[in-house]
């Protein structure tokens, strides 16, 4: 059989997050009054951490308004998933709404009814959602939230936001203790050299590789140039493993992440993400003196062991959990496929326009994703 064509055109693929944790909320917080630009552009901006544990947190923001020249929202139709226009005064018409796709609205459930059920309010405009917000969330609260990840270039630099679209009170069991995380589920492109080199010697001696990856992300505008194209943006992602477990990862590694040269790897991948102070892991090379201190006796190896991994240090980065899986009724494989040409991944500037994907990736947690990806690898990802 004939090899499949490689393609020259980056498409968009999945950015999500979610997160469960406690809002940090402060007076200064939510923006009184909007915001205008030169252009006439109304806007709010809120952004607060949501704090995962003692140790990690994820910044998360929405902003939105409108513009005074062409007051209108910008959703999908419901029945084609083609872009439209609302005047914006109809946003609240629920016969206009009736014509709106679901994954247009913005959901929020900050309160409770009589029978302590959640009261779920959805809104077309981050603006309203904001000032709706700004009365209903408090800090310290137990809160759910998801959305998607975006990311940006400026001056050379890659930012990546979380911007809010769900956003909730954790509606558990009574007594239930919350599983507080932040992940994120996300496309991934990956060449050759995306694995550093001898790999598997560090992986052994730390415990840990990090991985030179892109993200495609759609760039309608980039410093005041329309761009309409999906780009490949520099993004690395951290592989931690244990001391029993090298060999096992060594195999998932070579299965995922090792890519021959001449193709662009697209996969799927659900990460951890850590932001602020985490214990030192890995193995810790002792100093000569340090070796002396237990021979002597004077110091055992179990107190220089909790000496070791009692420090915490500062940390910023995006931890591998597991590949996501295409489930099919009984089928089920890796959301991996080697798909592009290397030149896909050069950014060419043109006005050349491409069909934004419009879909909704389901932030659901799937279990049958999990057992199916623990199967393939022995228990590795449990």
């Amino acid at each position: 059989m004939p090899k499949a064509k490689l393609e020259k055109e980056l498409k968009p693929g999945i950015a999500r997050f979610i997160a469960r944790g406690r809002a940090s909320i402060s007076s200064d917080t939510f923006p009184a009054q909007t915001t205008e630009s030169k252009s006439g552009w109304v806007y709010k901006r809120v952004g607060f951490p949501v704090k995962i544990g003692d140790s990690n947190s994820i910044y998360v923001q929405m902003m939105g308004g409108y513009s005074k020249r062409k007051p209108v929202v910008h959703v999908f139709n419901k029945d084609t998933n083609q872009h439209m226009e609302l005047d914006w005064d109809l946003r609240d018409n629920e016969d206009a709404l009736k014509n709106v796709a679901e994954f247009s609205f913005i959901n929020v459930a900050l309160e409770r009814d009589e029978k302590g059920k959640l009261i779920r309010k959805r809104f077309l405009s981050e603006l309203d959602a904001i000032n709706y917000m700004n009365e209903h969330l408090h800090d310290g609260q137990e809160i759910y939230v998801s959305g998607n990840v975006e990311y940006q270039r400026y001056d050379g630099k890659i930012s990546r936001s979380f911007n809010v679209t769900n956003i909730g009170l954790y509606d558990g069991k009574d007594n239930e203790e919350v599983e507080e995380k932040a992940e994120m589920r996300q496309t991934y492109l990956l060449e050759s050299t995306a694995l550093p080199r001898d790999w598997e010697k560090t992986l052994k001696e730390r415990n840990e590789i990090v991985v030179n990856a892109f993200v495609p992300q759609y760039v309608g505008k980039e410093n005041g140039k329309e761009i309409k194209k999906t780009l490949a943006f520099p993004q690395q992602f951290t592989i931690q493993t244990t001391e029993d477990k090298v060999d096992m990862m060594t195999k998932a590694i070579e299965t995922l992440f090792k890519v021959k040269k001449g193709v662009v790897r697209e996969i799927g991948l659900k990460n951890n993400i850590v932001h602020g102070y985490e214990k030192s892991t890995g193995k810790i090379q002792r100093s000569k003196q340090v070796m002396e201190l237990i021979q002597l006796g004077i110091m055992t190896e179990e107190q220089i062991e909790n000496e070791e991994t009692i420090g915490d240090r500062s940390v910023d980065k995006v931890i591998f959990k597991m590949p996501l899986m295409n489930v099919d009724g009984e089928k089920s494989d890796f959301m991996l496929a080697d798909k592009y040409s290397p030149e896909a991944l050069i950014v060419v500037e043109d006005d050349e326009d491409i069909e934004e994907n419009t879909s909704v990736f389901n932030e659901d947690d799937n279990k049958d994703e999990e057992a199916n990806a623990d199967a393939m690898f022995g228990g590795l990802f449990k």
